[in-house]
């Protein structure tokens, strides 16, 4: 005889299990689409969708043979996270794409899909199965799963966040085994299975697997370094004479990167009589040699992280490393916009050797609110400095839009912009008039006596002639997009058309249709989408229509706010991948907090308000985020999390006893989050903004609200 406690420790090891299997593999997703947090929200929608279909079929099965099955399921999960882990480092060998070549989004949904489904069916109908065994009710496996869950993201945060994939995955694959022992009724197994994982781990072999998984990821590449960060992956590439550093897959760094550096640096201290102190944000690539040649008395190095400025040392040039033993340069380790936040006397110049905005990490130092923060930290007539991609004659209107979108915010803080034509526009900024004369400033390059490869009379004349600087300012001046700020990234927005007119795949072809819609057809097509899961949830009792609705919404409002909560989250305390546990750690904790208070009676009504409370707060904690110190700030949105899984226990628990049946309540909720994960950050997020978001959460209350008057009526 099976004793009542087993099944749900089984699925408190499972949901442990599946929790810290999602968080690695978002986390390879983001890496395969080489850092677009998009990848995150498409996996997200894709995971929920998947598990809603696991459940579903689960419910299919004989009720008699649920232990079996929800055993087979748990001693599958390892080999199925193992499957999934090879298959995301090698969608570039299975699509067979160039070296450096980015997956189509057909190809990056495709892949996903597939790396996804096994744990995600499992997981799916490790619920259901659970609800079915005797003795189990619904409520209590829910809360059980809901602990298994916030102990994943408490392991994915601060145990397991620098350890390989594989060596996570081997650790997991115990922890199933351990659920399946469990579930059979014998604990000896436990004792076996952690014997055989001393011995797996310790082996060599899944050193080796972890080699050659990031060979597949850069096919034909040479691999200088790789190493976990708390801020994600990080790999030096070999090319030619230069190393290339990723991070998450993302170009981070090119070393050294020497035209672009020395422009850069000179146009920028040029512009100041007596450039004395200087912050420069990633100035590995060649920027830290070219600096020091003018009459510098303090350079601040600011790097993301400690482990990652390490290996961009011995990736360096020797010019480099060679400056960085001089006694003017000292290394800060950090957020840049925190550092800046943070300056105790003011700077000369600041340089921020940034990536296109092809991120929302990488577009967060490229808004108005960075820029801001940057004014600050500078002297009266300071001048800040970076690069973007131009062209040399041909500019596409996205491309327009997106450096005009970053020219606006510049503009709409510093009283003075210059920004430089042909194939990179070098951005210069200051609250002085900026010196646009080539012989003034080719006379100052001769006063302070600096050399340099690409920089002399003439090729200032080349990259500031008069008519073509001001007809591009001009041009981006002019442009239809409203600056670039953290509640309303158009810079990140124009960056994805960028890339789209290259890919003409369905995927990509439907993102382009879904942004040119306008507020309201998509407030009244998604309105529609969770009606219809309600509905033919309910098909057999239809007076549970309306409860069902309001769990769909509820489960949408709540994805919506996790994901609008990453958003915040980035904006304002900048790399997103060490925070990822935490933040689903708090959802879950509130989800389990919910599943716990049994006897909190609350009514559909208040369930509906429930889930409006975080997208009506996070408008107000976007705009003072800049204002509170960040641990205030992480504080806040870890309890706006919880509030969010808060709102979806309560709504669960609510449906089922107004007498829904789990499987049903499971699916609507999962489809509804499923719903939202891409439409927020794809759709509503980067076209709207922040604002409009969270009102097009608020509106689609409306639908339930109306279910629920119509059915008091009747």
């Amino acid at each position: 005889m099976h004793s009542r406690v087993s099944p749900l420790a089984s699925v408190v090891l499972l949901g442990w299990v599946i929790a810290t299997s999602q968080t690695i593999l978002l986390r390879e997703a983001l890496a395969a689409a080489q850092g677009n947090e998009l990848a995150i929200a498409l996996a997200l929608g894709q995971w929920l969708l998947l598990t809603a279909v696991g459940s579903a079929a689960a419910g299919l099965l004989p009720r008699r043979c649920s232990r079996r099955f929800l055993m087979a399921g748990a001693l599958l999960l390892g080999p199925a996270l193992f499957a999934a882990l090879l298959i995301a480092r090698g969608l570039p060998r299975i699509f067979s794409l160039a070296p450096g070549a980015l997956l189509s989004l057909d190809e990056h949904v495709l892949g996903v899909l597939f790396t996804l489904a096994p744990v995600c069916l499992v997981g799916g109908a490790s619920f259901t199965l659970a609800c079915r065994l005797p003795g189990v009710a619904p409520a209590r496996a829910y809360l059980a799963e809901a602990a298994g869950w916030l102990l994943g993201g408490v392991t994915a945060t601060w145990l397991l966040e620098t350890w390989q994939p594989f060596a996570v995955a081997a650790g997991l694959s115990v922890g199933a085994v351990a659920a399946a022992a469990l579930l059979a009724g014998r604990a000896w197994i436990l004792a076996a299975v952690g014997l055989v994982a001393v011995f797996v781990v310790g082996q060599r072999g899944l050193g080796s697997i972890e080699s050659a998984s990031l060979a597949w990821r850069w096919p034909g590449e040479t691999i200088e370094a790789s190493a976990y960060t708390r801020h994600g992956h990080v790999a030096v590439l070999l090319r030619a004479e230069q190393r290339a550093l990723f991070e998450d897959g993302h170009l981070a760094l090119v070393l050294p990167e020497r035209q672009s550096s020395e422009e850069l640096a000179h146009l920028a201290l040029l512009q100041v009589s007596e450039p004395r102190r200087i912050f420069v944000a990633r100035g590995m690539g060649g920027l830290l040699p070219e600096i020091l040649k003018h009459p510098v008395v303090e350079v601040a190095l600011a790097e993301p992280e400690a482990t990652l400025a390490e290996m961009e040392i011995k990736a360096a040039d020797p010019a480099t490393r060679q400056a960085l033993r001089d006694p003017r340069v000292h290394l800060l380790t950090g957020d840049v916009r925190n550092l800046l936040r943070g300056t105790a006397s003011p700077w000369d110049i600041v340089l921020l050797a940034t990536a296109e905005p092809s991120t929302l990490l990488a577009s967060r130092l490229l808004t108005r609110e960075s820029f801001a923060e940057a004014r600050r930290a500078l002297r009266p007539g300071g001048v800040l400095a970076f690069a973007l991609p131009g062209a040399e004659n041909y500019y596409s209107p996205e491309l327009v839009a997106r450096n005009g979108a970053v020219y606006k915010a510049l503009a709409s803080v510093f009283a003075h912009v210059v920004v430089t034509p042909l194939s990179t526009n070098y951005f210069l900024a200051s609250d002085a008039p900026l010196n646009r004369d080539p012989v003034e400033l080719a006379r100052r390059l001769r006063e302070r006596k600096v050399t340099a490869n690409f920089v002399d009379e003439y090729s200032l004349a080349v990259l500031m002639p008069e008519e073509r600087v001001q007809s591009l300012s001009d041009r981006y001046r002019d442009a239809a997009v409203a600056a670039s700020s953290d509640r309303l990234p158009t810079a990140y927005l124009h960056d994805l058309l960028v890339s789209g007119r290259e890919d003409p795949g369905r995927v990509a072809s439907l993102l382009r249709w879904a942004l040119g819609l306008g507020f309201w057809p998509l407030a009244l097509g998604l309105a529609v989408l969770l009606v219809v899961p309600a509905l033919l949830a309910a098909r057999a009792r239809k007076e549970q229509w309306p409860a069902l609705l309001v769990v769909s919404a509820v489960g949408f409002s709540s994805m919506a706010s996790a994901v609008l909560i990453l958003a915040v989250t980035q904006s304002a305390m900048g790399a997103l991948h060490h925070l990822l546990g935490a933040l689903l750690a708090a959802n879950m904790a509130g989800l389990a907090f919910a599943a716990w208070a049994g006897g909190l009676k609350v009514r559909l009504w208040a369930v509906l308000g429930l889930g409006l409370v975080v997208p009506a707060f996070l408008p107000l904690l976007s705009r003072v985020s800049t204002q509170v110190p960040p641990v205030v700030m992480m504080g806040a949105l870890l309890v706006a999390s919880l509030a969010a899984g808060a709102a979806v226990g309560i709504a669960f628990r609510t449906a089922l006893a107004s007498g829904t049946t789990p499987a049903a309540t499971y699916v609507v909720d999962l489809l509804g989050a499923a719903l939202a994960a891409p439409v927020i950050a794809a759709v509503a997020l980067p076209g709207f903004g922040l604002d409009a978001a969270c009102a097009l959460v608020a509106l689609l209350a409306v639908a339930p609200a109306l279910a629920l008057a119509i059915a008091r009526r009747r």
